[in-house]
């Protein structure tokens, strides 16, 4: 049996605690990635105050989501290195519908796929589940702007 081992999103997108909403990467082919949350009440307490019944907020489940399109595409472009990496703009989605919610204790699991890219934007679909198959989220299209990194600097490289 071939485990394969993914980075740490932290390694691969700009955010870290409490920002950061995906743990791990549990399966990347070209084109689609499958990322997983651990809801836990902590976490549940300290972004919404009174937390029972534990449930993630859809607000939460669809950056957490975002997140987990950015990591797809992060990892299309990691043979570029670090400095060749774009910078991911969240601009828009579509077809948003949300089903239900994850509840603490549970794994939220996103399954990204990536419709379309270009030079300026990245188009994805995707589901997530909570962690007994419930679908709680599902997003027809997530669209990304892509810009360069120096693109904040004033350099435009």
């Amino acid at each position: 049996m071939t485990t394969t081992t993914y980075p740490d999103p932290a390694d691969l997108l700009p955010y870290g605690h409490p920002a950061l909403q995906v743990d791990r990467i549990v399966r990347h082919e070209p084109g689609a990635l499958e990322a997983v949350k651990a809801v836990t009440y902590h976490e549940l307490d300290a972004h919404v105050g009174d937390s029972r019944p534990g449930r993630f907020p859809a607000s939460l489940t669809l950056e957490s989501f975002l997140q987990a399109c950015g990591l797809l595409l992060m990892r299309e472009t990691a043979d570029a290195g670090p400095d060749a990496r774009p910078l991911l703009i969240f601009g828009s989605a579509r077809g948003v519908r949300v089903a239900g919610a994850a509840r603490a204790g549970e794994l939220l699991v996103h399954s990204v796929e990536l419709v379309d890219r270009d030079e300026e934007t990245a188009t994805f679909t995707g589901v997530s589940r909570a962690g007994d198959g419930r679908t709680v989220l599902e997003v027809d299209r997530a669209i990304t702007l892509l810009r360069s990194a120096g693109s904040l600097d004033g350099t435009g490289r």
